[in-house]
C-alpha cells in the first residue's frame, strides 16, 4: 500500500529556504567567486545583479531555486548584496517582469552547469513520492546521483 513519504509540512520546509541562515552555510554557498562576480556584472541593472546572484547562490544550496526570491531571508540577501556593492532593498524591484527571473534561472543553471535529471531518477526525487516502504531506501541513492551530476530538482521551481 503507498504512503507518503514526507508530510505536507516537512515537503513544505524542503521547498524553501531555511528562515534562519547558518554561518557556515553563507560562507560555503553565498560566497561568491571572482567568476561568479564576473557573471553577476553581466546584467545591467542592480536589482538584477543582485536576483541574478541571489539565484546563482541559492540553487547551489538547495538545488532548486524558490518561486518567491522575496522570502529570502535577509541575512542571505545582505551578504550578497554587500558583495556587490547593492543596496539589498532593491530586491524588491528585481523581476518586475516574471521573464527577466526565468530568464536568469536558465542562464545560472547553465553557467553551473546544472541539467535535468533523467525522468526516472527526478519521479524517485521528488520529496511528495509514494512508495511501498521497501522502496524508500532509493531516496539516498538518487540523492547521492543528483549531487554528482549537478541536477536540477524538477518537483520544485520553474527548471
Amino acid at each position: 500500500m503507498p504512503v507518503d513519504f514526507l508530510t505536507e509540512a516537512e515537503r513544505e520546509r524542503w521547498q524553501r529556504l531555511p528562515d534562519t541562515m547558518p554561518q557556515d552555510d553563507l560562507f560555503v554557498f553565498f560566497l561568491l567567486s571572482d567568476d561568479d562576480r564576473r557573471e553577476t556584472q553581466r546584467q545591467r541593472d542592480p536589482q538584477n545583479r543582485l536576483g541574478y546572484a541571489l539565484q546563482l547562490c541559492i540553487l547551489r544550496y538547495l538545488g532548486f531555486v524558490p518561486d518567491d526570491l522575496q522570502a529570502t531571508p535577509h541575512e542571505v540577501v545582505a551578504f550578497v548584496a554587500e558583495q556587490l556593492e547593492i543596496d539589498p532593498s532593491v530586491l524588491t524591484l528585481y523581476a518586475s517582469r516574471r521573464r527577466t527571473q526565468t530568464d536568469h534561472q536558465l542562464h545560472v543553471q547553465a553557467y553551473l552547469n546544472f541539467v535535468e535529471p533523467p525522468r526516472s531518477i527526478s519521479m524517485l526525487c521528488t520529496p511528495g513520492w509514494s512508495s511501498v516502504r521497501s522502496n524508500m531506501t532509493s531516496q539516498p541513492s538518487c540523492c547521492s546521483w543528483r549531487a554528482k551530476n549537478s541536477t536540477v530538482k524538477r518537483w520544485c521551481g520553474r527548471a
